[in-house]
This record gives C-alpha cells, sequence and structure tokens, in this order.
C-alpha cells in the first residue's frame, strides 16, 4: 500500500512538472503523451490504494487525453487538467477537496465526449 501511495505520489508530481510547460490547451497537446502515461498508471493504482476519487478523475481525464492524443481538438483540456491535477495532489496528500463539485464540472464542460 505505502509503494503504491509513493508511485501516486510521483506519477501527480511529475504530470505537475510537464504543467508547468502548460499555459493554454495548445501546450497541453504538446505534453499530452507524457501526462496521458501518468494518467493511466494513477488510474489504475489509485482505487487498488483507497484512493477511489483520485482513480475516478484520472479515468475522466485518461479518456479526453486520449481523444487529444488522436489529433482531436478539446476544448478547455488546460483548466481541466490543471483542476484535476490540483485535486489529485490535495488529495493524495490528505487535504479537504470537493470531488463533486470538480468531477460535475468536467463532466458537464466535456460531455460530448465523457458521455459517449
Amino acid at each position: 500500500m505505502q509503494v503504491a501511495k509513493k508511485e501516486v505520489s510521483g506519477d501527480i508530481s511529475e504530470i505537475g512538472i510537464l504543467l508547468k510547460n502548460c499555459h493554454n490547451d495548445d501546450d497541453v497537446l504538446k505534453n499530452a503523451p507524457g501526462i496521458e502515461k501518468h494518467i493511466h498508471k494513477i488510474k489504475g493504482l489509485a482505487p487498488m490504494m483507497g484512493q477511489e476519487q483520485i482513480g475516478q478523475l484520472a479515468a475522466l481525464t485518461d479518456k479526453l487525453l486520449k481523444v487529444v492524443l488522436a489529433g482531436r481538438p478539446v476544448p478547455g483540456i488546460y483548466e481541466t487538467i490543471s483542476n484535476s491535477h490540483f485535486f489529485m495532489h490535495n488529495a493524495i496528500n490528505g487535504m479537504s477537496v470537493d470531488f463533486e463539485s470538480l468531477k460535475n464540472k468536467m463532466e458537464k464542460n466535456h460531455s460530448d465526449i465523457l458521455s459517449r
């Protein structure tokens, strides 16, 4: 369990480093392969260590990033990934987070992709 938490924390940190190079949706496009690699790992590991909410957000973000990697634009992806990263960082470090609000906002802003 401790190893998984360390691994997830490391992946969250790596996403943070990649996001420092991003300021808009186009920048996310350039960094999408690296971000998706870490998100995909978090999607699988987080639920196994009892962090279901992190896993759910990672799953939603992973789905959006796969669309970006397929060459289709996802308007607002920078804000979504930034908010998702902020949530994951706070959640893994035991800080209070509002999962439902963020999940609902993601689903609303990207309903065209996430409802498929």
